[in-house]
């Protein structure tokens, strides 16, 4: 899917990417603020320590990329 600046879908796409990023740095308000705006929801979601962050960090962004691949949403 290629991303287009004028698509909700590509912004919620994005949002999910920039949510992986920002948890992987350690930034959970933000992370998890664009999470929320991605409209995507993971069960079991703890973001209490960097290990935890990190985990979702990785599951989000393996979400990203399977969402990006398919070309589709949610």
């Amino acid at each position: 899917m290629a991303l287009n600046k004028f698509s909700r879908a590509s912004d919620k796409l994005a949002n999910l990417y920039r949510a992986a990023f920002y948890l992987a740095k350690g930034s959970n308000k933000v992370g998890l603020e664009f999470l929320d705006k991605s409209g995507i929801t993971f069960e079991g979601l703890k973001t209490d320590n960097q290990i935890s962050r990190l985990f979702w960090a990785e599951k989000i962004l393996d979400e990203y990329l399977k969402l990006k691949q398919n070309g589709k949403q949610k």
